[in-house]
């Protein structure tokens, strides 16, 4: 029994070394051919350095900020008060089965009419306040100069390896090019 696990145990770390072995990492220097150099093409924006360079103008703006929706189903005091007074009248004015139906049309004159009253007195006491302050702003009007340059960005080493040519981009001249190679078992 114990040969019998030894060997399994040693079968299992041979499998384990082979399973996680990783290849040999080589590491080769290689002489570049010839080096090219890479420019980029930018744009420089000169600022006119004259005095004034902006132009100023005003814009009237409304000092009231709210919102311009107004919601005319709102229920107020008024209307409650509009509404029991026409009920009041009603009750008044109706006799026998047309007293329930004096309340019921009262009620909703009452109700209707003290709300178009809120509504209509809003509207023009909004109308009439409206007021405006002028705020003074700047609009750039200067000509900047543009000048396009070509910049040097960096260098495209060339060189030969196992037969075949490649290219490395660097910021600089490279004499000579680090390659890993990894052989696998």
């Amino acid at each position: 029994m114990k040969r019998q696990s030894a060997c399994l145990i040693l079968g299992l770390t041979i499998l384990s070394s082979s399973l996680f072995a990783q290849g040999d990492r080589f590491t080769q220097r290689v002489k570049v051919n010839y080096s090219k150099a890479v420019y980029e093409n930018i744009q420089e924006i000169i600022p006119n350095r004259a005095s004034r360079c902006y132009e100023e103008y005003e814009v009237r703006t409304p000092t009231n900020r709210t919102s311009s929706y107004r919601n005319e189903n709102i229920i107020g005091v008024d209307t409650i008060i509009g509404a029991t007074t026409g009920v009041i009248i009603g009750n008044q004015i109706g006799r026998g089965n047309g007293k329930v139906a004096a309340k019921i049309v009262g009620g909703l004159l009452g109700a209707t009419l003290a709300n178009g009253i809120r509504n209509s007195d809003y509207s023009h006491n909004n109308r009439n306040n409206t007021e405006y302050y002028y705020e003074t702003k700047r609009r750039n009007i200067c000509n900047n100069r543009v000048i396009n340059k070509s910049v040097l960005k960096g260098y495209e080493n060339y060189f030969t390896y196992n037969g075949k040519s490649y290219s490395k981009f660097s910021p600089y001249r490279e004499n000579y090019i680090n390659i890993e190679t990894n052989i696998n078992f």
